[in-house]
């Protein structure tokens, strides 16, 4: 099977074809060259010029540069469904980030009371991200043979019943069993959280087929809320009534989150698909491999500072609070920030250009924010690591929001279909990469601050992202050079599946949502 274009007006994925073309299957069994239809006869003579300048359009637009989509996302036009669904993930999103962050405060002296030492604490933080980052590529190859919408909610009680079990682990003796039911609970409420972050990106991937990056920046959003308010949240609660009340009320949410999710979104997918490839397909695109790096390098600066940039701060004579106040600067410019990010990458698509430029940007305000012993000149003070501080926020941002609409890229271009056990594939590499940084972040870290010192420790921040960022753009220019070879051109004709030529048939089939708007259009 090949494809050919054809002259019915509507868009491919990267954006509008050259005279409105667009590619649908036809068949190649005799091996003959694809047609060209512009509305009127073309001369064989001109036929393979004008294949050539069709592809060369195409494979421009799928690497990054012009505008996906005519139509602006807006919350506004929406089917009622899909409010529905954003406003249950949003809710979902806010309360795992919230469990997250709120052991910062108490945890740890609370654990130290039962005999835990420091390095057993931090185990016990690191375990849920070595656990997300093992189990969310298997989670997300097997997502449509399990059930999308069950992974999603059952993930979600399960995460929101782990957390209310940490809380009862108050009364559980000290030594041992306490560190026994501590590792049990973190990786049980790691796998609900694997299960259920992965689905919802799926599940919005299919969803919102042409706003994929802006929809992820509305729920980083709120992920970006719960992680700054979080730890308020935690020591608030945690003054009032005690170590378990924090645990009992947001896991408590999340299962009524869940409940409700189990009525209100529509069924999804309903028929358990056999696994036909697995996430390993993935690695066999350099592109995805490029990608995984800034989001390893991405997740790994921000854990690296969540573990040691308190101990940096004090440096300055900060107080607790004010330290605290410091901490609520990088996650609320990035919550602010993710759906600018999401906009400007769906609407204009510059995918490549977003992860390329966030990497090599954040790891200027890393230098400046330690600041780096290659920059003696620097001066270590509030001012230049507040700005650091802000410029990390924002550029991580950018780095990080368009990545996953990066990777679903190169799955496309390796030939993998467009359906939702794509985007459960593609969702959960996207965890996992991002939770291997997460994990590996404060370990490796934190011995490098107390071999080496904070300073030394951002310049190695800085140095990751500047490296994955080069070898990023390096990779993007090579490219674009091969892909204006008529040769390749038309190896990579055969090879894609485009999102904006599905039916809007096929898309209610699969996720359940159609909007009317989009549907009169058509």
């Amino acid at each position: 099977m090949d494809v050919a274009p054809v002259s019915n007006g509507r868009k491919s994925r990267g954006g509008v074809l050259q005279h409105g073309r667009t590619y649908q299957p036809v068949d190649t069994t005799e091996h003959q060259e694809p047609a060209v239809s512009t509305g009127h006869a073309s001369s064989p003579d001109n036929n393979g010029d004008c294949n050539k300048q069709t592809l060369s359009s195409e494979c421009s637009n799928i690497l990054g540069e012009e505008g996906r989509s005519s139509k602006t996302f807006s919350l506004c036009k929406i089917s009622r469904d899909k409010k529905i669904l954003l406003l249950m993930m949003a809710v979902c999103n806010f309360c795992a980030a919230a469990n997250f962050s709120l052991l910062g405060p108490f945890f740890p002296e609370e654990a130290s009371k039962k005999g835990t030492s420091q390095t057993v604490i931090g185990l016990i933080f690191g375990i849920f991200e070595l656990v997300s980052f093992l189990a969310s590529p298997i989670i997300g190859s097997y997502m449509t043979k399990i059930g999308t919408k069950f992974l999603f909610v059952a993930g979600v009680s399960v995460s929101g019943s782990c957390t209310i079990l940490f809380g009862v682990l108050y009364y559980s003796p000290g030594g041992f069993p306490f560190i026994v039911l501590c590792f049990l609970c973190r990786t049980m409420e790691a796998l609900g959280s694997a299960a259920f972050v992965t689905s919802s990106y799926a599940i919005l991937a299919n969803a919102f087929p042409n706003y994929i990056a802006t929809v992820v920046g509305y729920l980083e959003l709120f992920t970006g809320v719960g992680m700054m308010v979080g730890p308020a949240l935690g020591g608030a609660f945690y003054s009032l009534l005690g170590y378990g009340l924090p645990f009992y009320i947001l896991g408590s949410v999340m299962i009524v989150s869940g409940i409700l999710s189990y009525f209100i979104m529509p069924k999804l997918n309903s028929a358990h698909k056999t696994l036909s490839i697995s996430v390993l397909h993935l690695l066999k695109s350099s592109m995805v491999w490029f990608i995984a790096a800034c989001i390893v390098s991405g997740s790994y600066t921000i854990s690296y500072m969540e573990a040691t940039l308190a101990n940096h701060l004090h440096k300055l004579g900060m107080s607790t609070v004010s330290v605290s106040l410091m901490f609520l600067i990088p996650p609320a410019l990035y919550a602010i920030t993710s759906p600018i990010w999401g906009w400007i990458s769906d609407s204009k698509n510059y995918v490549m250009s977003l992860v390329t430029a966030g990497a090599l940007l954040a790891s200027i305000f890393f230098i400046t924010l330690g600041p780096s012993p290659f920059l003696p000149f620097l001066p270590f003070t509030l001012w230049l690591v507040s700005l650091s501080l802000v410029g990390i926020g924002i550029f991580l941002s950018c780095l990080l929001i368009p990545s996953f609409t990066a990777i679903l890229d190169g799955a496309e271009r390796l030939g993998m279909e467009d359906n939702l056990n794509t985007f459960g594939i593609v969702s959960g590499f996207f965890n996992s990469c991002y939770s291997l940084g997460a994990f590996a972040g404060p370990i490796s870290g934190s011995a490098l601050v107390d071999t080496a010192g904070f300073g030394w420790g951002s310049t190695l921040c800085a140095g990751l992202l500047v490296v994955s960022g080069l070898v990023l753009l390096v990779y993007v220019a090579i490219n674009r050079k091969h892909f204006d070879k008529a040769k390749t051109l038309l190896q990579r004709q055969r090879k894609f599946s485009f999102r904006r030529t599905r039916s809007l048939t096929d898309i209610e089939m699969t996720s359940g949502f159609v909007d009317k708007e989009e549907a009169e259009t058509d």
